[in-house]
């Protein structure tokens, strides 16, 4: 029961990464954005470590349910990779003409 736990937390905690990457391309540009991408990518580097534990945990299961969890939350980090990188996007001075 414990594996699940642990997979239902790493499932949760990506789709948190995933929410505030996100909620930083919507707020501007500003230091709140530097500091919330800088989080982002400290609690992508905690997931993947989460993501990693958890392999290890059901490394050899038969548990279905376990195995498919850890699925959703390499996707789910997957998806908080992807957010970071337009929230880091649209934190950047547009490059256009200048006149």
């Amino acid at each position: 029961m414990s594996r699940m736990k642990a997979a239902v937390i790493a499932v949760a905690v990506c789709g948190l990464l995933a929410g505030g990457a996100t909620s930083a391309v919507f707020a501007g540009e500003n230091a709140h954005v530097t500091e919330t991408i800088k989080h982002a990518k400290e609690g992508i580097a905690h997931e993947k470590e989460a993501v990693t534990h958890l392999e290890e945990a059901i490394k050899g299961s038969t548990d279905a349910h376990a195995k498919e969890a850890l699925e959703h939350a390499k996707e789910s980090l997957k998806h908080a990779e992807e957010s970071l990188a337009h929230a880091e996007q649209a934190s950047q001075k547009p490059k256009g003409k200048k006149k």
